[in-house]
Order: structure tokens, then sequence, then C-alpha cells
């Protein structure tokens, strides 16, 4: 009986020494992977804004087009055990998993219009891509008016793999961010115009009909000495149009008048003329005697 406890609390000791070790190398793996991104100054400014947005935020869940797929994604951060960093979950079954990339295994790229994270070493593929290791890649891009943002996956690159045993496999995910954004590009605009290409038809026009005013007030104002209504351009013409409205409006909304019945007398056509006759007699009395 001694025995098995002696082996239990040693089992339990060294349970916790593993967990301990593997904690350890879960946060050497993270602090170098957050010097990695300090290095790289603007790149890593990207990624450091993000993970300082919510720091306690360990990673962000997102799902395939066809939710096929549920993907988990740390930033400097492992998701789950073996230092993955990257998670590839099946959809209808939680427990068939691949890991893509992993923390311990990290680069930083930058370019001059993205920034981009990659995780290597993850799960080998088991027919296709000549039995390479999954890599995951992460696309930093300027999206002005995304605010922090969220990952989006865009592909797996595995058909060039057939065509070449040189060829790269990896699966690619975008995550659209204000933070990749250079600060002197002014976005304010873009992000005023945020709705789709309706907004921004909307505002162009809105300008247009703007400047087509102001201009034209000037002009007829200070070359033609036009005074009150008489400044705005074309004023006779938009009137016409007005007045075309009113009458469209009026033909095609407003209630029908009804039609007045014709008039007709009520005595007699004999009665009438007798009348006629009596009242003839009656002016010739009053004119005067000559």
């Amino acid at each position: 009986m001694r025995m098995q406890n002696i082996l239990t609390i040693t089992a339990w000791a060294l349970l916790v020494v593993c967990q301990w070790a593997a904690g350890q190398d879960d946060s050497a793996a993270r602090n170098a992977c957050l010097r990695s991104i300090r290095k790289n100054g603007t790149t890593g400014g990207v990624i450091q804004k993000i993970i300082d947005n919510d720091p306690a935020k360990k990673y962000y869940e997102i799902f395939d087009a066809k939710k096929a797929y549920r993907y988990q994604i740390g930033l400097c951060n492992t998701v789950g055990e073996d230092m993955a960093a990257v998670v590839q979950f099946n959809y209808s079954d939680s427990n068939q998993k691949w890991v893509l990339g992993r923390l311990n295994a990290m680069h930083v790229i930058m370019e001059h219009d993205y920034t981009e994270l990659e995780y290597f070493k993850g799960d080998k593929y088991n027919t296709h891509c000549h039995g390479t290791h999954r890599t995951a890649r992460v696309m930093f891009i300027c999206d002005p008016c995304g605010g922090v943002g969220t990952p989006i996956v865009v592909e797996e690159m595995t058909t060039l793999a057939k065509e070449s045993s040189n060829a790269h496999c990896f699966y690619l995910f975008e995550w659209p961010t204000k933070y990749a954004c250079a600060p002197d590009h002014g976005y304010v605009v873009l992000c005023s115009a945020k709705g789709g290409a309706g907004a921004i038809v909307v505002i162009v026009l809105l300008s247009l009909i703007f400047m087509y005013i102001v201009i034209g007030v000037i002009y007829k104002r200070c070359f033609l000495g036009a005074k009150g209504s008489e400044q705005f351009p074309h004023v006779d013409q938009w009137r016409a149009c007005g007045n075309l409205m009113a009458d469209g409006c009026d033909c095609m909304c407003r209630r029908k008048r009804p039609e007045r019945p014709p008039y007709s007398a009520v005595l007699p056509q004999d009665e009438l003329d007798m009348m006629e006759e009596t009242d003839s007699e009656d002016d010739n009395k009053l004119l005067p005697i000559s």
C-alpha cells in the first residue's frame, strides 16, 4: 500500500514537473517571438499593437467560407499543446485536428504594403505536398476602417506541389487591420466612405453637386452681376424642371377632379320664352320717353 502511494506521488510530481517545463518552453518561445517582432521595428509594430489591444486574448478563432474547418490562430502565443501556434480543426469532428505551424518556428517578413508572420514545422502532409511539414502564413494588410480586424482564410496552397517537387505548401490567411496602414497616408475620406461602392458613388456625386453650385454662384455673381436667387447656376432651367415635376406629380398622384354635369334648364321651354318676352316689355317701360 505504501509502495502504491509512493508511485502515485511520484507520478504526480513528474506530471507537475513536465507541465512546468512545458510552460517554461511556451514562455521562452513567446518571449522569443515578441523579441523578434520588436527587432523588426514598424513591421513588428503591427503585430505588437494587435497583441496590446487585448493582451489576455490567447488566439483568434475563425472558419472557412464553407465551414468545413475551424482555425485557431495565436499571435506569439500557443494554441493547445506541442508549441502549436495555428491549428486546423475538422468542423464536424473537433477531435480531428492538424497543427499548421509552431511558435518556436516563426519568422516575420516586411514588404512595402504588408507584413507577414510565418509559422513553420506543422504536422506533415500524408498524401500530398510530398510529405512536407505544414506552414501557415498570416498577412497583415491595411484596412483603415477595419479596427483591430480579424483573420480571414484565403486558401491552402497545394496544387503547385503536384506539379513540382520543389513547390512550397502553405495555408494563407489575411488579416485586414488599421495597424498595418502607414500613419501619413490620410485615410479619413476612405473611412467615411465605409459601406461599399455605393457610398463612394454617393459621396462623389455630392462633391460634384457642391462644386457645381459654388463655382456657378461665383461666376454669375462676379462676372454677370446676378443678385439674389438669380445667382444660382441655370436657375431658369431648374425652375422649369420644378414646374414640370409639379405638373407630373399633379397628374400622377392627385385625385382626379369630378366633371361637372352640363347645365340644363329647370323650366319648360315655352315658359322660358314667355319670361323673356315679359322681361323685354319691362325693359321697354324703363326706357326714357323721347
